[in-house]
């Protein structure tokens, strides 16, 4: 059986001598735009000091052209010592599509960069309630399609990019995915999901059993749920939850991470194994000691911290590896 991490034992015994969230409660805090200012300002604060501090780099914060406006990305390049062009990943923060930024997420990042050896594209996409579906979708789509044309000027190989995040960024990171293939545009050539957010189905056996008390409430998701995706008719839009489709063919090769006290965590397994069905490399890690948004503990817990960094080191080897494949396969096929 599994265990959960002592110092994640004791925050959770901690959360459960205070009130149990509530929906309305939960739908208050984000009802004006001081309210909602507030708990994200709150949020980037907390997400920044937990997170392990990594090796310096340089970082450059960027204005990117989106259908919805402006988007700021945050890019990071870290000191590799190779020689050429870098694999890019281009990465979205979770924060149930309604907090967060990339401020929020920028030791986890700089940690990604620096154990994958990667460049980082950290997308600031817009937030609900402001912003709803598809805004954060097309943001990320934006996002991706820009780091793809621009790869190069930024040091990165345009043969060799990503997409990846956690929570609610894996979905974003699967979404950008699944309208590649729908157009038939080159797409991602590797995903890093943490945690992600595949199917708004809460059937789950993990729902049942880490739904409360556990760092990721079934309150807080139904209520972000709303927030995020206020036409009901949104939920069910094609290219948009990975486990609704009828097939996953023709996906980028993809690194799952979980967390084993995570009410998310069986819909990862899922999707894992969906993707294996369908011929797609898949690599599926299940951390049986944390819980939801391990990424932002790294500083604190040390198997957060060794999640972080295996998963990191694993997608930069994974990418490179899987470039050099496809250059040997598209070598073949003009023998």
């Amino acid at each position: 059986g599994q265990r959960l991490d002592a110092k994640l034992q004791f925050l959770k015994e901690m959360a459960a001598a205070q009130k149990p969230e509530n929906e309305d409660d939960l739908l208050a805090a984000f009802d004006t735009p001081k309210k909602r200012a507030a708990i994200r300002a709150d949020t980037d604060r907390r997400w920044t000091i937990r997170a392990a501090i990594t090796a310096d780099m340089a970082v450059e914060d960027r204005t990117i052209p989106g259908r919805g406006g402006p988007i700021p990305v945050r890019i990071y390049r870290p000191e590799t010592g190779e020689d050429g062009p870098l694999p890019v990943l281009v990465y979205y923060h979770g924060g149930g599509f309604v907090f967060a930024s990339v401020r929020a997420v920028d030791r986890q990042v700089r940690l990604i960069a620096n154990a994958a050896r990667v460049i980082v594209v950290s997308v600031d996409y817009r937030l609900a309630p402001e912003h709803p579906f598809p805004a954060p979708q097309d943001d990320a789509e934006d996002a991706f399609l820009w780091a793809h044309a621009h790869a190069a000027s930024l040091g990165g190989d345009p043969a060799r990019i990503g997409v990846g995040g956690d929570s609610a960024g894996g979905h974003l990171a699967l979404v950008t995915s699944l309208r590649q293939r729908a157009a038939g545009r080159p797409g991602p050539l590797y995903q890093l999901l943490y945690y992600p957010a595949v199917t708004l189905d809460q059937g789950d056996r993990s729902y049942a059993l880490f739904g409360e008390g556990y760092g990721l409430d079934l309150a807080f998701i139904n209520v972000v749920t709303r927030l995020a995706f206020p036409d009901p008719a949104s939920r069910e839009a094609p290219a948009t939850w990975a486990l609704r489709e009828s097939s996953l063919a023709g996906m980028p090769a993809t690194i799952v991470a979980t967390a084993g006290y995570d009410p998310l965590r069986d819909q990862g397994r899922r999707l894992a194994e969906r993707l294996e069905t369908d011929s797609v490399s898949v690599v599926y890690l299940n951390y049986p000691s944390l819980t939801h948004s391990f990424l932002n503990w790294s500083g604190l817990i040390p198997d957060a911290n060794r999640a972080a960094h295996e998963t990191a080191a694993l997608f930069g080897q994974a990418i490179r590896s899987r470039a050099v494949a496809a250059a040997d396969t598209d070598r073949r096929g003009g023998e």
